[in-house]
């Protein structure tokens, strides 16, 4: 799936923004002592068909939420961003 916008002020460029969402994997991740089922998802931005930024989310759809972010992915400088442990808010 892709998004394509302009930017607002024309004056600051007229390149397209683009970011291209794509769910490449369905997997298991271990926050704290739970296991969630999660999709990783490939988010590309690209300015003018240039990229400008990479990095995947592992999304929980059962939570509604991004468990980890993963920058530089199949490379010597992958970096993982995650939670250590997931808790209830108090009412």
């Amino acid at each position: 799936m892709g998004i394509t916008s302009s930017p607002l002020d024309p004056q600051q460029s007229s390149e397209k923004w683009t970011l291209e969402l794509t769910i490449t994997k369905r997997e298991t991740v271990a926050v704290g002592r739970c296991k969630y089922e999660v999709f990783r998802i490939r988010a590309e931005t690209k300015r003018g068909g240039e990229r400008v930024d990479l990095w995947s989310a592992l999304y929980c759809p059962g939570l509604q939420a991004t468990l980890a972010k993963i920058y530089d992915e199949g490379t010597s400088e992958e970096a993982i961003v995650g939670y250590d442990y997931i808790q209830s808010l108090s009412r």
